[in-house]
This record gives C-alpha cells, sequence and structure tokens, in this order.
C-alpha cells in the first residue's frame, strides 16, 4: 500500500498540473469536511447557525478555487509538502544488441496513458472552460428566465402591496403576479422583487402573510446574493461532489432559517406549518430555481416540517458559545484555503559511515562515575557533529580536493551501547563527497584531540611553574619578616620580662585584694561600734593589730559587765536605798560613761586606717595598669614572633612538598594519555543510498524559490548533455 501510495506522489511531482487538480481536491475536501463536522456540532443549534457555516464554506471554497488557478500573482501563505525520491534510471545498462537490419520499433501507449497525458496538457485548460461554460449557461438561464416572468407578469394589487408594506418591506420592494409560476421566489437584492403565482390574488391574509414573511426573511439575510456566490462556488467547483453538496445544505439551512424567521414574526408554528403543506400541495414536484430564492424547491417539505415542529430555544438567534465555534471554524477554514499542497522532487541522499574508539580519562575511583563517564562521551559526540568540526572538515576537503563543488552534509554520531565505540554517519546527496568528508572530518576530530590534550599538559605544566614560583616568594617574604623581628626585638630578654612582669603582677593583684577585704572590714565596724558596745560585741579583724585604746575598750566593757552582776546581786540580797546598793549603782554609770568616752577615739582611729587602705588601692590599681600594659606589649611581640616563625615553617614544608607534587603530576599525566585516547577504528565506507519514506507531508510557511538564471537548452538526440553538480541548499 505505501508503495502504491509513494508510486503516486510520484506520478504527481512528475505532472505538476495534474498534482495542482490533487492539491485543489485535497484542499476543498478539507474545507467541506470541517464544514460539515460543525454543522453536526451545531444540530441543536438554529437554522441560522448552520447557515452561516456553509456561507463560510462556499466563499472558502471560492477563494481557494480563485487562489490555485491565481498562484503566481497570489502566492498561498502556507503549503502543505509531499516530497518523494524520484526513481532514477540504473546507470549501469547492459549494451543493446542491433540487429542486421535497423527496424524501428516504438511503444505502443495504452488508452490511459495517453488520457493521463492528455490531461496533464489540458486539465487546467478544461476545469477553467467547464467553469465558465456552466457560469455562462446559469447566467444565461437566469436572465431569460427574468426576461419571461417580466414579459408574462403584472404589478400585484394594492392590497397585496399593502400587505407586504405591513410585513416590513422596503419602499423599493415590489410584488409581481406571474404566470405559471409555482412557487414565491425573491429575486434582485438593490431593487428586490417578490413574485408571486398568479393564484395568490385570491388567497386570504393568513396565507400571504406567511409567504411575505418568508420572502421578506430572504431579502433581510441577503440570501439572493450568497445563492449566486454558491453558484459561482460549484461553477468553478463542477468537478468536486463535496462542493454540489456544501450547495444542497446551504440551500436547505438557507430556507429553513427563512422559516424560523417567519414562525418568530407569526407567532403560530402550527398555522405556519399548515399553511406551507397546502401551498405544497399545489406544487406538481421538485423545483429548479434559476433567477432568484424561492419559497419551495430545496429540501423535501417533510423535511422541513419536521425541523419547524421541533421544540428548539435557539431558533432564530445563534448564540455567544456557536458564534465563538464558528470564528474558530472561519479560521481554520482561512488556513486551509490559504494553504497549498506541493508535490516536490527530493534528491536521493547517501549515507556513508566509519567508526571511531575513545578511552574514558576516569576511572572508577571517582565519585559519580557513570555520570561523568556519560558525560564525557556526550562531549565527544557534541564536538563531532558541532558546526566547528564541519568547518575544519569542510576547508580539508577544499584543500586536498580543490575540483570537488561544496555540498551540504549532515553528521550524526552515537555511541554503540556498552562499549568506548561511536558510530559516525554523513549524509549528503553526493555519495562520493560524503565519504571524503567525513573522512576529513575523522581525520579533524583526531588532530583537535590530540591538541587539546597538549593544551592540557601545557597548562598544568605552567600552572605548576607558577605554583612553585609563588611558594618560594612566599616562603621568602617569610623569612625576610622573621629575621628583621628578630634584629629589631631581643627575643630571649621579652620573654624573661614578659615572665617578671606577670609574677610582679599576681603579687600586686594580691596586696589589692588584700586591702579592698581591709577596707570593707574596717567600714563594716565603723557602723557597728555603738551596737558593739550596747551589747558587748565589739568584732574587729584579726588581720589588724589590736590598739591601746581597743584594749581599754574591751577592758572597761569587761568592768561593766563585772560592776552590773555585783548590782545585781545587791538588788537581790538588799533593799533598793541601801547605801551597798546605791554606791553599786554609781560605779555602774561611771564605768559605762567610760566605755562611752572610748568609742570616739576607736572610731577616729579606724576611719584613719580606712582611709590609708584606699589610697593604697588606687596605687596599687594605677601600678596593676602599668604593668599589664608592659606584659601586654611584650606579649603581643612574641605572639607577632611565634606567627613569624610558623608562617615561615609553613611556607618552607609547602616549598619541600612541590617535589612529591611533580611525582603526582607525572603519574596523573601518564595515566590521561593511556586512558584519554582517540582513534579511527574504521575509515569512510563507500556510500550507499538511504531509503526515505514521502508519506508524511510537510507543513510549512510559503517562501519564494529562486529560479535559475539560465534556462535548460533541450538536447538533442543522439547527444549527451553534462551534469554539473548543484551545492544543496544549507
Amino acid at each position: 500500500m505505501n508503495e502504491l501510495i509513494e508510486e503516486l506522489l510520484r506520478f504527481l511531482t512528475r505532472n505538476p498540473n495534474l498534482g495542482l487538480l490533487m492539491s485543489a481536491l485535497l484542499t476543498s475536501s478539507a474545507v467541506v469536511c470541517v464544514a460539515w463536522a460543525v454543522v453536526l456540532q451545531l444540530q441543536r443549534r438554529s437554522a441560522r447557525a448552520r447557515n452561516l457555516v456553509w456561507r463560510i464554506t462556499m466563499l472558502m471554497l471560492l477563494v481557494v478555487g480563485v487562489w490555485r488557478l491565481t498562484s503566481e500573482a497570489a502566492p498561498p501563505v502556507a503549503v502543505v509538502e509531499w516530497r518523494v525520491t524520484m526513481q532514477e534510471p540504473p546507470m549501469n545498462v547492459a549494451p543493446i544488441v542491433l540487429p542486421e537490419r535497423p527496424v524501428l520499433i516504438l511503444p505502443e501507449k495504452s488508452w490511459s496513458q495517453r488520457g493521463l497525458k492528455w490531461l496533464e496538457s489540458w486539465g487546467v485548460r478544461l476545469w477553467l472552460g467547464m467553469a465558465g461554460a456552466l457560469l455562462l449557461w446559469k447566467l444565461a438561464r437566469a436572465f431569460v428566465g427574468l426576461v419571461w416572468l417580466r414579459k408574462h407578469s403584472e404589478p400585484a394589487p394594492w392590497l397585496i402591496e399593502r400587505q407586504a408594506e405591513k410585513a416590513g418591506a422596503p419602499s423599493t420592494m415590489r410584488c409581481r403576479l406571474a404566470q405559471r409560476l409555482q412557487s414565491p421566489m425573491l429575486t434582485g437584492w438593490r431593487r428586490p422583487v417578490i413574485w408571486l403565482p398568479k393564484e395568490s390574488a385570491g388567497w386570504d391574509e393568513k396565507r400571504l402573510d406567511v409567504v411575505l414573511h418568508h420572502e421578506l426573511a430572504h431579502f433581510q439575510r441577503s440570501d439572493v446574493f450568497w445563492k449566486w456566490l454558491a453558484q459561482c462556488a460549484v461553477c468553478l467547483w463542477w468537478w468536486q461532489p463535496l462542493a454540489w453538496l456544501a450547495q444542497r445544505r446551504l440551500r436547505f439551512e438557507t430556507e429553513q432559517a427563512a422559516d424560523d424567521v417567519a414562525v418568530l414574526a407569526s407567532g403560530d408554528t402550527r398555522e405556519y406549518v399548515r399553511t406551507l403543506v397546502e401551498i405544497a400541495a399545489g406544487i406538481p414536484g421538485r423545483l429548479r430555481p434559476t433567477a432568484g430564492v424561492t419559497m419551495f424547491g430545496g429540501e423535501s417539505i417533510q423535511q422541513r416540517v419536521r425541523e419547524l415542529l421541533k421544540v428548539n430555544q435557539w431558533r432564530g438567534r445563534i448564540g455567544i458559545g456557536a458564534m465563538s465555534l464558528i470564528a474558530v471554524v472561519a479560521v481554520i477554514l482561512a488556513v486551509l484555503a490559504a494553504t497549498k499542497v506541493e508535490f516536490k522532487p527530493k534528491a536521493p541522499l547517501y549515507q556513508s559511515e566509519a567508526k571511531l574508539v575513545a578511552g574514558s580519562p576516569l576511572s572508577g575511583a571517582v565519585i559519580n562515575w557513570l555520570a561523568q563517564q556519560a558525560d564525557y562521551y556526550g562531549t565527544i559526540i557534541e564536538t563531532i557533529e558541532s558546526a566547528e568540526m564541519k568547518r575544519r572538515a569542510l576547508e580539508r576537503v577544499r584543500a586536498l580536493n580543490p575540483n570537488l563543488k561544496d555540498k551540504d552534509v549532515e553528521i550524526h554520531a552515537a555511541q554503540v551501547k556498552g562499549s568506548t565505540m561511536f558510530g559516525v554517519q554523513a549524509v549528503s546527496t553526493d555519495g562520493k563527497y560524503a565519504k571524503i568528508f567525513l573522512d576529513a572530518l575523522l581525520d579533524e576530530f583526531v588532530a583537535f584531540r590530540q591538541s587539546v590534550r597538549e593544551q592540557a599538559v601545557g597548562k598544568v605544566v605552567q600552572k605548576f611553574v607558577q605554583e612553585t614560583k609563588s611558594k618560594r616568594t612566599v616562603m621568602e617574604e617569610k623569612n625576610a619578616k622573621l629575621v628583621e623581628f628578630q634584629k629589631s626585638n631581643n627575643v630571649l630578654m621579652l620573654t624573661n620580662a614578659n615572665n617578671k612582669g606577670s609574677l610582679l603582677l599576681d603579687t600586686l593583684n594580691t596586696q589589692l585584694q588584700e586591702n579592698q577585704m581591709t577596707t570593707a572590714d574596717l567600714e563594716l565596724a565603723l557602723r557597728s561600734i555603738p551596737a558593739a558596745v550596747t551589747n558587748n560585741q565589739v568584732n574587729i579583724g584579726d588581720a589588724h593589730p589590736v590598739t591601746q585604746t581597743e584594749r581599754d575598750y574591751i577592758k572597761t566593757q569587761s568592768e561593766v559587765r563585772r560592776v552590773e552582776n555585783e548590782l545585781k546581786y545587791l538588788l537581790e540580797t538588799h533593799k533598793p536605798d541601801d547605801p551597798l546598793v546605791i554606791e553599786g549603782k554609781e560605779k555602774v554609770a561611771k564605768e559605762r560613761f567610760l566605755l562611752n568616752a572610748l568609742v570616739e577615739p576607736i572610731t577616729e582611729e579606724m576611719s584613719t586606717r580606712a582611709e590609708t587602705a584606699k589610697r593604697r588601692i588606687v596605687v596599687l590599681q594605677k601600678m596593676i595598669a602599668d604593668r599589664q600594659k608592659e606584659v601586654l606589649e611584650s606579649g603581643a611581640k612574641i605572639a607577632e614572633y611565634e606567627k613569624l616563625k610558623s608562617e615561615a615553617e609553613l611556607g618552607r614544608k609547602d616549598f619541600e612538598n612541590l617535589g612529591e607534587q611533580v611525582t603526582q603530576i607525572r603519574q596523573s599525566l601518564e595515566d590521561h594519555s593511556g586512558n584519554d585516547f582517540v582513534a579511527i577504528q574504521e575509515r569512510a565506507r563507500p556510500a550507499t543510498e538511504v531509503l526515505q519514506s514521502g508519506l508524511i507531508p510537510v507543513w510549512r510557511l510559503w517562501k519564494s524559490e529562486l529560479k535559475p538564471a539560465v534556462e535548460e537548452t533541450p538536447v538533442k538526440p543522439g547527444t549527451t548533455q553534462k551534469k554539473e553538480p548543484v551545492k544543496a541548499a544549507s
């Protein structure tokens, strides 16, 4: 089946006029089929919506026909293109053995071959000739019919004219009664005329109102114009059955839409149907209108009655949803009308194959080894197919083969599954050129990989040299800073001074704490001396020496306790007015006076000692601050020395480790050069033809094609013509 279709496509490619007819047939069929599918979706909508779809369809058919026949003046917007490979005649033909006596034998062509050849030469002319003749015949028939009607008709009575005005007829519309006219009819769109049968003079008002509303609906919807547009379309597409079918559906939907308008105007569907059936009963058969739009003559009256009796909420209107769908369909039909189907020959393609083998520089110890290996092989494929490799290969081909014409070559590379081999293909319209180009591409790719490896080694060595210089410079700078510091600072003296300063600082801190405690004890004793004297609880710190006043205070306090105890005894053994009791009381008072007198000198002494301790604290704090500053300065210098010393040591170790890096770099380069290699396993094979299928068309925007400047001259019999290779369009 595919071979049969491809043979048909080759036949249409060889015969452009028949291809034009096939293109027109396919495009027009697509337009009608799309419209039919949309009409099926609008079955539950109004006849007005379906009529609009068929109107757009007839308009698009007319556009398609005119556009196809005038493609040179008005090129299409888009193209659906079938490209098929034309079968070339075999080059190696066995020599023909001529008979002794020359005999001229011509193959007899079959009637089908002669017919197709005639159709190729005269098909388009036949199309246009028949279309023009059919259109002229229809126009002549309509003109003769109108002349006959005017000759055998008379103006309608004023009652009918008044009835037409009441129905909404414009002032330019006239009504006439014609003889032998079986169906009411509307003609003209600038000066419309309603033609009524002679018998309509005796119709009642209801029947006349129905007929007038129906014909006025045709006038309001411009059905006469669309009828003649459809006539032009079917005359142009006289050989397309779907065009006649579309005109038939348009005529039926036109009458149905006019019926809907008349029903909405009268308001009584059953009365309208009854009147329609009564008028149709007097018509002997199906009419074939020529000049205008008749009330009858399309589909059968039974189908119109069934449509009228259906309950349809969309009667007489389209609706937003249906209008949106029709707008989309209009765009689709416009795209189809602007699209041309073309059959063009496809140049044979030849393919040459070669094989590469490549090693991976990665090892199994690398994390995500499989993913990195896939990336590495993907990079090889991208490099082979890159434009840079094609450019280098083209320059190599031009240098080695200056007589060859440049051809467009497609390069495809793929890894053989489960191996490190790569298949490389070169596809071109010239087999010899494809093989030469592929060999040049392989050589350029191997040279490119070699240059990449050399650049990588050079970068590693250069980086190592730069790193060596940098580390040596750093080591020398660190050593210079260390020597300069040692010259300006005695490290041993700094260390001893720092140690002594730390010990002295500890001693000063201890003295400061002792004086602070002494001051706190004295301040507490100053606040508690009166209470201690009263309660006999004087508390003076052990760290301070006891003064003579304090000893007297303690001795007097003991004497007060002794005298008070004697007084208590006398009070228990003697009467209160006893001289001994009175004498004891005097002793107690005396001793207490002496005790209170000692409190003031004790307070003065403690205050003096507290002030002395505070002054010592200030002096100690200043000494501690000075010592801390000295210790911090010496410590900072020692820390700076240690830092310079450690940095110099690290610089020396880094410089010494460069020797180990040399060994590692050498080993890495050896491993990389051993694994990262690319070699040609198989050179380009002789090119073979690629089997191509032209069954799938390609849609693209139209663009003009440059015509050759020099036309081909006919070749005389017995002579051969040399074919020059043509550069394929890139």
